[in-house]
C-alpha cells in the first residue's frame, strides 16, 4: 500500500474565499432597539398599574359598604406599621440588581435572594415583638393579634424571586404585570368573600395574605429565568451593602415623611376621621405613585443603561418626563377640580369629608409628580445619597408645618401643612436635578401655572354648582370636561411631536 507524498512546505494553499463585508450596525442600533423595548414595557407597566388600581378601586368601593370605616382606620394603622419595618429594613435589593452590572450572575442573583429571605423571617418576628406595644400606644388590642398575622406578608414577600428584578432589568415587564394583576385580583376576591361572610377587619387582613402568597408562588413558577437557591458570595454581598446602604437611609426618611401623617393623625383623630383621611389620600397619591412606579419599573433600569453606555442622558431625561407631568397633572386638575363631587358619587355620606382632603392633598402631589420623575435620574447615576437629603427635607418641613397648620385651623391645617411639606422636598430634587446638567424648571414652570390655574377657576365653578343644586355627577363631568379643554392642547402636541420625531407617546 503506498502513501500519498506529503505536501511540501512550498506548496500553494487553497485560495480561501473573500469573506463578504457586512454592514456596521448604525451607531444608535442598540440605543433604538433598547428605547422599542422601554416603550413596549412602558405601555404594560401603565396598562398594568391602571388595571391594578380598577380592581383596587372596586374592592374599595365594595368593601365600604360592607365594612365600618373604623375597620379602614385600623388596616391604615396597621399598613403604616408594617411598611414601617419594610422600610426601615430595605437595603436596596432590587435597585442594586437592576444598577449593578453583576445583576445577571447567578451567584449575585442568589446572594441577594438570601438576603432578602433573611430579611422577609427578621421582619415577621419584630411585627410579633411590636405588636402589643403598637397595640397599647393606640389604645386598641384587637391590634396585637392584627399586626403578627399581617406580619406573615413580609415572610412570604421575602421570598418572592428574583426574577421579578431580572425582568425590569431587561426592561422585560409583561411577566411582571401578569403577576401582579393576578396576585391583586386573588387577593381581592378573598376580602370580599370574607367580608361577606364576616364584615370585620379580617377581610381586609385576609386580602393581604393571599396577594403576598399568590405573588410568591407565581414569581417563581410563572417568570421565566434560573431558579432562585440560597447561596453566599461575599464580594457580591459587599456590593450589595455597598449601594443599599444609601438605598436604607432613603427609605428609612421615605417612610418618615409617607406614613408619619397617618401615625401622627391616628393620635389627634377619631379612627373613622382616619378611614375617611385614607381613602381621600388613596386618590391624590395616585400620579405620584404612577410617576415613581413607571421611574422604577421602566425610566430607572433606561437610564442605568444610558448612563453607563455613556450616551447622553438629558435629551432622554426631557423626554420620558414631559409625557409622565401631562398625566399627572391631568389626573390632579381632576381631582382638585371634581374631589368632593367624585367622592359624593362614589361613596356614602360617610366619606364625604374625604372630598375636601384630596383637594389639599391634590394640590401637594403635584409636587410629588415632578419630584418622582427627578428622582429616578439621581439614583441611575448612582446618586443616592441625594435621595437622603430630599426625604429629610420633607420631614423637616412636616416637622414645622404640621403642627403649625394644627394650631391655625385644627385638623384642615394640618392636612395643609402636610400638603405644603412636598413642595420643600421638591425644591431639592430640582436643584440637584438642575445642578447635574438635567434641566428641568423650563417644564416644571410652566405645567405647574397650569395646573395652579385649572384649580382655582375649576374648583370655584364646581363650589358655585354645588351651591345651586346640580347633581354631583354632572358637576364631576362638568370639571373632567374643563379639564380635557384645558390639557387638549399641550397633549394633543406632544402626540404630534413624538411621531414627528418617531418617539412613542411615553418618550422613549
Amino acid at each position: 500500500m503506498t502513501q500519498s507524498p506529503a505536501p511540501s512546505s512550498t506548496a500553494r494553499a487553497p485560495k480561501a474565499r473573500p469573506t463578504p463585508e457586512r454592514t456596521p450596525p448604525a451607531p444608535d442600533q442598540g440605543s433604538k432597539a433598547l428605547r422599542s423595548r422601554a416603550g413596549r414595557s412602558a405601555l404594560w407597566t401603565l396598562s398594568g398599574y391602571a388595571g391594578g388600581q380598577v380592581l383596587r378601586l372596586g374592592g374599595n368601593l365594595v368593601l365600604t359598604r360592607l365594612l365600618f370605616a373604623e375597620a379602614f382606620g385600623l388596616m391604615a394603622l396597621v399598613s403604616v406599621f408594617m411598611t414601617g419595618l419594610a422600610l426601615f429594613s430595605d437595603v436596596g435589593i432590587g435597585p442594586s440588581i437592576i444598577q449593578n452590572k453583576r445583576g445577571d450572575d447567578p451567584r449575585f442573583l442568589n446572594t441577594a435572594w438570601t438576603l432578602q429571605a433573611g430579611r422577609g423571617c427578621a421582619l415577621w418576628i419584630a411585627a410579633c415583638v411590636g405588636a402589643a406595644p403598637f397595640a397599647t400606644f393606640y389604645g386598641e388590642a384587637s391590634l396585637a393579634w392584627i399586626v403578627p398575622v399581617t406580619g406573615l406578608t413580609a415572610l412570604l414577600g421575602g421570598f418572592n424571586s428574583t426574577k421579578l428584578f431580572t425582568a425590569n432589568r431587561h426592561l422585560k415587564t409583561s411577566s411582571n404585570v401578569i403577576v401582579e394583576l393576578s396576585s391583586q385580583f386573588a387577593g381581592m376576591i378573598a376580602m370580599v368573600t370574607w367580608a361577606l361572610i364576616s364584615p370585620s377587619i379580617w377581610a381586609l387582613v385576609s386580602g393581604g395574605l393571599v396577594t403576598s402568597a399568590a405573588k410568591m408562588i407565581l414569581s417563581h413558577k410563572l417568570m421565566p429565568g434560573e431558579r432562585n437557591r440560597f447561596a453566599w458570595d461575599t464580594d457580591a454581598a459587599r456590593e450589595l451593602f455597598a449601594f443599599g446602604r444609601w438605598i436604607f437611609f432613603s427609605t428609612l426618611l421615605t417612610f418618615l415623611v409617607m406614613q408619619s401623617d397617618r401615625l401622627i393623625f391616628g393620635k389627634m383623630i377619631p379612627l373613622s376621621l382616619l378611614g375617611v383621611y385614607s381613602i381621600a389620600l388613596m386618590f391624590a397619591t395616585l400620579p405620584s405613585v404612577v410617576a415613581g412606579y413607571v421611574g422604577n419599573q421602566i425610566v430607572f433600569p433606561l437610564y442605568s443603561r444610558i448612563h453607563h453606555s455613556g450616551e447622553e442622558l438629558l435629551p432622554v431625561f426631557r423626554r420620558t418626563r414631559w409625557p409622565a407631568m401631562l398625566l399627572g397633572g391631568t389626573i390632579l386638575s381632576v381631582l382638585i377640580t371634581a374631589g368632593p363631587s367624585m367622592i359624593a358619587t362614589l361613596y356614602d355620606d360617610r366619606y364625604h369629608d374625604a372630598g375636601w382632603i384630596l383637594q389639599i392633598l391634590s394640590i401637594g402631589a403635584w409636587f410629588g409628580v415632578m419630584d418622582a420623575t427627578n428622582t429616578a435620574s439621581l439614583l441611575a447615576r448612582g446618586k443616592a445619597r441625594i435621595l437622603v437629603l430630599s426625604n429629610a427635607s420633607k420631614l423637616v418641613a412636616m416637622v414645622a408645618l404640621i403642627p403649625l397648620g394644627y394650631s391655625i385651623a385644627a385638623f384642615p391645617g394640618a392636612v395643609t401643612g402636610f400638603a405644603a411639606s412636598e413642595l420643600l422636598r421638591y425644591g431639592v430634587s430640582a436643584y440637584m436635578t438642575n445642578k447635574s446638567g438635567l434641566i428641568g424648571w423650563n417644564q416644571d414652570l410652566p405645567l405647574t401655572c397650569l395646573v395652579g390655574a385649572i384649580a382655582a377657576i375649576g374648583a370655584l365653578g364646581a363650589h358655585w354648582l354645588e351651591q345651586i343644586g346640580t347633581p354631583h355627577i354632572v358637576v364631576a363631568l362638568l370639571c373632567v370636561a374643563l379639564v380635557a379643554l384645558a390639557w387638549g392642547g399641550p397633549i394633543v402636541r406632544h402626540v404630534r411631536r413624538s411621531r414627528a420625531e418617531g418617539h412613542s407617546l411615553l418618550g422613549v
